[in-house]
C-alpha cells in the first residue's frame, strides 16, 4: 500500500510541477508587459505633469530628454531580459544590458550631464514605483541607478579606478529599509 500511495503522490507533485512551470512562463511575459505598461504610464504621467500647471511631485526630476528616457527603457528591457530567468547574475545582467544599448544610445553613455538626467528619471519613477508598494521595480531602478553613478565615476568623470560592485549589490540584496535610505538621498 505505501508504495502505490507514494507513486500516486509522485504522480500528482509531478502534474503540479508541470503547471507550475506553464504558469510560470505565462507570468513572465505577463510580468514583462506589465512593467513595459508601468514605465510607459509612469513618463506619460511625467510629461503631463511637466505640460501642466498642476503641481506634481517629481521626486527631483527637473527636464525631460527624450533620448535619455529612451535609453532608461531601452535599458531596462534589455536587464529584464536577462534577470526574467531568475538564475542570472544581476551584475552580468547590467553589463549585458549595457553593452546592448550602447550603440544606440552612445551619445548618452558619452555624456555626464545625460547620464544625470537618466540617474534623476531612474530615481523618479523608482519613488514612484516604491510609493505604490512595487518594491521589485523599485529595486532594480535602484540597482540601475548605482549602475549608472558607478559607470560615471568611472567611465567619465574618472574618480574610480573600478565600479564598486559591492554598492551595487548592497541596493539589490537589501530590505525595504534600504530602498528607503537609498531613495531618500
Amino acid at each position: 500500500m505505501g508504495r502505490k500511495r507514494n507513486q500516486g503522490k509522485a504522480r500528482k507533485a509531478a502534474k503540479a510541477k508541470a503547471k507550475e512551470e506553464e504558469r510560470g512562463n505565462n507570468n513572465n511575459n505577463q510580468r514583462r508587459n506589465e512593467r513595459q505598461q508601468s514605465l510607459a504610464a509612469l513618463l506619460q504621467q511625467l510629461q503631463i505633469g511637466a505640460a501642466s500647471d498642476t503641481t506634481l511631485c517629481r521626486h527631483g526630476f527637473e527636464q525631460i530628454d527624450k533620448m535619455c528616457t529612451d535609453l532608461v527603457i531601452a535599458f531596462r528591457d534589455a536587464f529584464y531580459d536577462n534577470t526574467d530567468g531568475g538564475d542570472a547574475d544581476i551584475l552580468d545582467c547590467l553589463i549585458t544590458a549595457e553593452d546592448a544599448t550602447m550603440d544606440k544610445f552612445a551619445d548618452v553613455w558619452n555624456d555626464s550631464a545625460k547620464m544625470e538626467i537618466a540617474i534623476s528619471f531612474l530615481l523618479c519613477t523608482g519613488t514612484q514605483y516604491f510609493l505604490k508598494g512595487n518594491y521589485a521595480d523599485a529595486r532594480h531602478s535602484a540597482v540601475i541607478t548605482r549602475y549608472f553613478e558607478q559607470r560615471i565615476a568611472v567611465g567619465l568623470k574618472q574618480t574610480q579606478a573600478l565600479v564598486n560592485w559591492p554598492k551595487i549589490n548592497e541596493v539589490y540584496e537589501g530590505d525595504v529599509h534600504t530602498l528607503v535610505k537609498f531613495f531618500r538621498k
